[in-house]
């Protein structure tokens, strides 16, 4: 029987993206294993060529009859993942938090299914505003565990389990995704652009009761700007944060520094620029390597050392290698169908 796998995600199943999987027992834990959807062997999420097709990924699984199929991010930059664990009832499939329903309902327009477990959900969408490479994940002030991934070295599973309210289709929750990224934390542990160690939820909730303004947005304009959020989303969910204080405290210094935030994003955009030709260029070199045919492993030890001298974090630097590894095997033509 063929694995299946929702319609909206049908468009991307000629790509080189896809790997089989099976539960297994590893260090006493139940985990889902990714499979190469040639070989049967173990997949990696940062080597292309351990992926493959949706029908060769669907094959091995049938052959082998694996549970299922998943997708890699990394190789689907447009679409967005949203993991909400833990918050089904597995005997009902009733929602039992409730900042998944309330995420569900703010996202109601975009494909949502069931995960493999039985008590998590995946919302599945896309985010055409943000350019970053996301992995981030972190529990909300209700309790939800929650994991984000865009463009990211993550694979994610596909059951087709689809939620009725939702339709099989993708749509833009880029906002949502916006709203959620203050709330988590880095995925590296890392202090972020801005050069302030308070957590994004600690800057968060100081502009929104008026405790905190100037600082503050600065901080958070330049971890928008550097985490790839585009200038214009940036300006909105700034703008957005400095609504939520109550009116009685928005004063004349309220209303300056509301004024401002375009001028604080545009001075955060023109600071990251250089960033963002560091990752172009670490781009560079990645593609250069695989094109001289280095062993993967040299490859990858060269680019993560190359991104750490000039400040970029791993995860992003293996979402860079991963990209370049995926056009380097579309240039030779391989093909895992």
């Amino acid at each position: 029987m063929s694995a299946p796998v929702p319609d909206c995600l049908l468009p991307y199943g000629d790509r080189v993206a896809w790997v089989a999987w099976n539960l297994e027992r590893r260090q006493g834990e139940a985990r889902k294993v990714p499979r190469d959807p040639r070989t049967g062997a173990g997949a990696s999420v940062s080597n292309p060529a351990s992926w493959g097709t949706l029908a060769a990924a669907r094959r091995l699984a049938a052959a082998r009859a694996y549970p299922g199929v998943g997708i890699v991010s990394a190789a689907v930059p447009a679409v967005v993942f949203l993991d909400l664990d833990r918050c089904l009832d597995p005997a009902t499939g009733a929602v039992i938090n409730d900042d998944a329903s309330r995420l569900l309902e703010f996202c109601a327009g975009s494909y949502a299914e069931r995960t493999p477990s039985g008590t998590g959900l995946r919302i599945i969408g896309t985010a055409p505003a943000i350019g970053a490479v996301i992995s981030r994940r972190g529990t909300t002030q209700g309790g939800l565990a929650l994991e984000i991934c865009k463009a990211a070295p993550r694979y994610l599973t596909v059951t087709a389990q689809r939620l009725a309210a939702h339709p099989d289709a993708l749509a833009d929750i880029g906002d949502a995704v916006l709203d959620l990224l203050p709330l988590l934390g880095s995925a590296t542990g890392a202090t972020e652009a801005g050069a302030d160690g308070r957590a994004d939820a600690e800057l968060v909730r100081r502009i929104a009761t008026g405790e905190g303004l100037h600082a503050e947005l600065c901080a958070l304009a330049a971890r928008y700007i550097g985490r790839g959020i585009a200038a214009a989303a940036t300006v909105e969910t700034l703008r957005g944060l400095l609504l939520a204080c109550p009116e009685a405290a928005r004063d004349a210094r309220w209303q300056d520094r509301f004024a401002s935030i375009p001028d604080l994003v545009a001075s955060a955009a023109a600071k990251y620029a250089a960033s963002a030709g560091q990752r172009r260029t670490l781009a560079s070199l990645a593609c250069r390597l695989l094109r001289h045919r280095l062993p993967a492993a040299a490859v990858r030890e060269a680019v993560l050392s190359e991104a750490e001298a000039h400040g970029i974090d791993a995860v992003r630097a293996e979402g860079i290698l991963a990209w370049a590894a995926a056009q380097e095997l579309a240039r030779r033509g391989v093909s895992h169908a």
